[in-house]
């Protein structure tokens, strides 16, 4: 589906969480989103549940694990779920060493994107359809937004520079923002 009819399909005023796996793209769809969209952009870093704009778009995967409740505590949001080559998302990974400071298990990576996309199929079946969209990376890459060459980005589109291994990108501050508070 183009980005044209994606955005046109999207509810007016209404939350919109933009999530899918670590490294799927969703900090750049929801830019993307936003921006089209003429929205706030909420960073997952940033997000606060008692300050959201109405119409915000957060960029949020660490809300995989709470859609329901997300659901349930903003019964008008809508959850956009990033599709992205599952093996283009474990080159990512192990291109900035994800996790790699807590797992080193050859496997983990492509298990981790797998058990994700697993757990959205039902998620999928949970929510009423209305409630969520499915938003293919491949259709992202037009947009004058999109990046193409990402090879010295790290953990967002904008952090240029690969560091030194995984102690000095994943910190408590950027771990920190995995923590949802309701």
């Amino acid at each position: 589906m183009p980005l044209g009819v994606f955005l046109y399909n999207l509810p007016l005023n209404s939350l919109i969480f933009v999530t899918g796996p670590q490294r799927c793209g969703s900090t750049i769809a929801a830019k993307i989103l936003s921006t089209d969209l003429n929205r706030p952009y909420v960073d997952e870093s940033q997000y606060n549940p008692d300050n959201l704009p109405a119409n915000a778009v957060i960029q949020a995967p660490f809300a995989n694990k709470s859609v329901l409740e997300l659901s349930f505590k903003f019964p008008k949001a809508h959850f956009v779920f990033v599709e992205r080559n599952h093996q283009d998302i474990v080159k990512s990974m192990e291109r900035i060493e994800w996790y790699k400071d807590l797992i080193d298990h050859p496997s983990f990576y492509k298990s981790y994107v797998q058990h994700i996309y697993n757990y959205i199929e039902l998620i999928k079946q949970t929510l009423p359809k209305e409630r969520w969209s499915v938003l293919p990376y491949d259709s992202l890459k037009t947009h004058p937004l999109f990046i193409t060459d990402r090879n010295e980005f790290t953990v967002r589109q904008s952090s240029k520079k690969k560091p030194e291994g995984p102690t000095t990108w994943r910190n408590d501050g950027h771990t920190g923002s995995y923590k949802i508070r309701f």
